[in-house]
């Protein structure tokens, strides 16, 4: 059950990254007040399942804190980053997550990884500057500040899986979903403090749309992914961490053109060809 958990946050996930990046073209244009909106439309959801499964008070604030603080760095890089970088890009990074949980478990958890994993985790590496290969820059693409900034997103996004694990043997899985959201949010609401006041907002119920949206998305992935993690987190991880988003943004931008990004054949053969092999040794180091 915790593999069927571990994919529908995989697909749940999959879809926000299409959402943010045609909101971020016309109606949200700030990355910090768009995270602020994702997370407040998300959380009445979240909540009525905690409560509803018996959440409280933490007995362990600190797993918790510690949980959140990952989730708002996460947003916080993650959103700004994929303002600015193809969805196709961002995609295969996810399989990233993987090699920082195996390096967290050598570093924090004392885990020994074999010759050949270390060598599943060189090849990872090696395939990224690929992903984010485009025509002007090639390879050169993948150290842009933006890509950068992504992965730095996906090694939040690996302790993000490890202090849910711990926060849930813990607290108990309704506690952690009761309070992750609301620690999230309140940690990101001094960012609104980086817009600019050219960048402010006039709402209308049309900007609105995509946020119910994010909000359903968010709180399946959030109530699936926690429950995925608790389980089995290594090969929830590679699971949840699959490009989803990449094979959603090609069929939409082949399908409506220029709706999202448009690049050659080429570019997609090398960028899902990179994406292949980063997520196949992804699996593998997963189940070593």
């Amino acid at each position: 059950m915790d593999i069927f958990f571990a994919w529908t946050a995989s697909i749940a996930s999959g879809i926000s990254p299409l959402v943010i990046k045609a909101s971020s073209k016309s109606l949200v244009k700030n990355p910090w007040l768009f995270n602020i909106l994702w997370l407040t439309f998300g959380i009445p959801l979240v909540v009525m399942l905690a409560i509803l499964k018996g959440g409280g008070l933490p007995d362990d604030w600190l797993s918790i804190a510690l949980l959140s603080l990952s989730s708002a760095l996460f947003y916080a890089f993650y959103t700004v980053s994929l303002y600015k970088i193809d969805v196709t890009t961002m995609g295969p990074l996810f399989s990233l997550r993987t090699v920082f949980a195996v390096i967290l478990g050598i570093v924090v958890l004392q885990e020994r990884v074999s010759l050949f994993g270390l060598g599943l985790i060189a090849v990872i590496v090696l395939m990224s500057p690929l992903a984010a290969y485009n025509e002007s820059l090639k390879i050169r693409a993948f150290f842009q500040k933006y890509v950068l900034l992504a992965v730095i997103a996906m090694v939040f996004l690996a302790l993000m899986g490890y202090f849910t694990n711990i926060s849930v043997a813990k607290n108990g899985y309704a506690t952690t979903l009761l309070w992750q959201d609301i620690l999230t949010l309140t940690l990101l609401l001094p960012t609104l403090k980086l817009m600019k006041r050219e960048d402010e907002e006039k709402f209308t119920i049309k900007k609105l749309y995509p946020f119910m949206l994010l909000g359903l998305t968010g709180f399946v992935y959030t109530a699936t992914a926690t429950l995925a993690y608790a389980h089995n987190l290594a090969l929830s991880s590679v699971i949840v961490s699959l490009p989803m988003s990449m094979i959603f943004a090609y069929l939409l931008s082949r399908s409506y053109a220029r709706f999202l990004e448009s690049h050659s054949s080429k570019v997609y053969a090398i960028r899902f060809s990179a994406a292949f092999i980063m997520v196949s040794c992804a699996i593998w180091l997963s189940l070593l």
